[in-house]
């Protein structure tokens, strides 16, 4: 912090009103209210403020500060809101368009209708039904529909141009019209069937699929008595409530905070779920607060028409004033309501759950204050590339390794690397670890290294990560990072980074954003190296499936015994490979012999 703007903020009047931080370029940084400013902004000169990582960034990017004397506080919480809702200053409300709500669409207008999913109503391209609280109910939803009426959700490009039925309509899922397996009369009677069941008409159709089901029973058809059994079940499924489809017609929107200041906005109009606008609230006291600052930047001039009730969890300090401002603008009286029981109760805790997914979607913007934050933790220069390097075995046998590299937060695909470990590592993490590490520190030519290494493990894994930096120790900076571990006492730990030299680790607080990142990139790591182990072994099963005689059984025995190594099975010897389990000599004979035709 600069003395000047130190020394501005120790002088602040003596009065209520608002005061503008500035950054060097006098872009307007963050807007606050408060009744006697120069006590509210001392805060921001105290050494680490009030522990809020935001607040930090805010005061490293500070340079001068204004400020708005008001003859009351009142008046201050009306200027406030008028100059955010002007200024739109980044750190008091960062808003996110939302993209989370689906539509289940039926193409009509084709010749063979298509169901599909659509983040928009569009006029002239048929029906659509919903929107669906989450991606994961529409997709859910669509998958129930394909499997109770058979409707094809494939291209017009493959529907005009297959010669045979596909999987989907192998396994039930679609009637077949690519290759002529269903009349136009019949598929049109599917698009009914299944429009009435999203319309709320499941009933009739369970009745009608259970009498079939018995029918079929009765004359010993069970295939077709299973394929109205497993339509019942997914007619039942479509049943089910969705919260964004209401009965009652009132324009209003519900407003979600979380713990850390996210916020979900979802519109209803005539009932109807229209919209979400999500964003956050940095910089605030208390839930109130962030209410208040959200309220303040959703509804500003040029944002979306203020309904007449907006849903809150509290009312947030001098609503009323609020209100009478907004009443103002939009000619009517609109209401804060807090609701307490019931379907609204029901639909602000959606919003809120909407609002705590938010933590998990930082964009590349958040990067340098979570570098900032990474730096002053691990006490490192501050990182932008940042590699996690992640061992996977399968029993202590086909060990791999990954290497994953997120430059400023984000992942660069094209420096993922995939290592298979070295013979004679067994179950040993470690020396595997020191495998790994050493080679990426070779490869250093070609990849460059990462500012920061982070090492899924504990303080042995780094230790052996250490070991292999050799003379370039003082010049990579390497950490290890424990999981979590669910239990009581002794046994219950939170996420644990370790550093080089010392024996205590440092706690990663919950819902923390550094935690987040080191969660985010070790899952990473992990997923890039399982999906590498799998690939590995799905190619060994389909090299053994070759081989007449090798069935299910005895490739899982000869995948448990080959420990990463196909050659550990082409040289081993035919009393060895004979003595496995459901192999014999004539047997493990051929499988070598497949094996010495194809490995060089």
């Amino acid at each position: 912090m600069n003395k000047v703007f130190s020394d501005t903020l120790k002088n602040a009047p003596l009065r209520p009103g608002c005061y503008l931080f500035r950054d060097q370029s006098g872009k307007i940084l963050y807007i606050g209210k408060a009744r006697v400013l120069r006590n509210r902004v001392q805060v921001y000169r105290r050494a680490g403020a009030d522990g809020r990582a935001r607040l930090a960034d805010l005061l490293r990017l500070a340079s001068t500060a204004e400020f708005f004397v008001t003859d009351s506080e009142k008046e201050a919480v009306l200027l406030e809101e008028r100059l955010v809702k002007k200024h739109q200053p980044s750190m008091n409300v960062l808003l996110k368009d939302d993209k989370s709500f689906l539509f289940i669409q039926i193409e009509t207008q084709k010749e063979w209708p298509k169901l599909s999913l659509a983040r928009r109503k569009a006029k002239g391209k048929g029906v659509f039904f919903g929107p669906y609280p989450s991606a994961s109910a529409a997709r859910r939803a669509k998958r129930l529909l394909m499997q109770a009426f058979g409707l094809r959700d494939c291209t017009d490009h493959t529907l005009r141009n297959r010669t045979r039925a596909c999987l989907k309509h192998s396994i039930g899922m679609c009637l077949g019209p690519c290759v002529g397996l269903v009349s136009a009369e019949d598929y049109d009677f599917a698009i009914q069937g299944a429009s009435e069941v999203l319309g709320g008409k499941v009933g009739s159709r369970v009745a009608d699929e259970t009498q079939a089901m018995k029918l079929a029973s009765a004359s010993l058809d069970y295939e077709n008595a299973l394929r109205s059994r497993n339509r019942i079940q997914a007619l039942k499924a479509l049943r089910e409530k969705q919260k964004v489809r209401l009965a009652t017609s009132e324009d209003f929107d519900v407003l979600g905070l979380d713990e850390r200041g996210w916020f979900a906005l979802l519109q209803y109009r005539g009932g109807d779920w229209v919209g979400t606008r999500r964003g956050k609230a940095s910089l605030w006291i208390n839930r109130e607060d962030a209410i208040r600052q959200a309220l303040a930047a959703l509804y500003s001039p040029d944002s979306e028409t203020l309904p007449p009730t907006v849903l809150v969890s509290e009312l947030p300090e001098e609503h009323e004033e609020w209100l009478a401002s907004e009443a103002s603008r939009v000619s009517w009286k609109p209401l804060l309501r807090v609701p307490c029981r019931g379907e609204k109760k029901a639909l602000l805790r959606m919003a809120e759950s909407n609002a705590r997914a938010m933590a998990g979607e930082k964009s590349h913007l958040d990067w340098p204050a979570l570098a900032l934050r990474l730096s002053e933790l691990l006490h490192f220069p501050l990182p932008a590339v940042v590699d996690c390097v992640d061992i996977s075995h399968f029993q202590g046998s086909d060990r791999v390794a990954s290497k994953v590299r997120f430059v400023e937060g984000i992942p660069e695909p094209s420096s993922y690397r995939r290592y298979l470990i070295g013979g004679g590592v067994g179950n040993d993490d470690f020396e595997a670890m020191r495998e790994v590490v050493g080679r990426i520190v070779r490869s250093r030519e070609r990849d460059g290294l990462a500012d920061l290494f982070i090492l899924d493990g504990g303080q042995l894994q780094l230790n052996a990560g250490l070991e292999s930096l050799g003379g370039l120790a003082a010049e990579i900076q390497m950490v290890g990072l424990a999981k979590a571990r669910k239990g009581r006492g002794p046994i219950a730990a939170e996420e644990r980074v370790f550093l080089p030299g010392k024996r205590t680790p440092i706690i990663l607080e919950p819902g923390s954003p550094e935690r987040h990142f080191f969660e985010k990139i070790r899952d990473e790591a992990h997923r890039f190296a399982i999906q590498y182990h799998r690939k590995r072994r799905e190619d060994l099963r389909l090299i053994l499936e070759q081989v007449p005689g090798v069935g299910p059984a005895k490739r899982k025995t000869l995948l448990d015994f080959y420990q990463g190594k196909l050659e550990r099975i082409r040289d081993a010897s035919l009393e060895e490979l004979a003595a496995l389990q459901g192999l014999n000599v004539e047997l493990a004979k051929a499988v070598q012999e497949h094996l010495e035709a194809i490995l060089p």
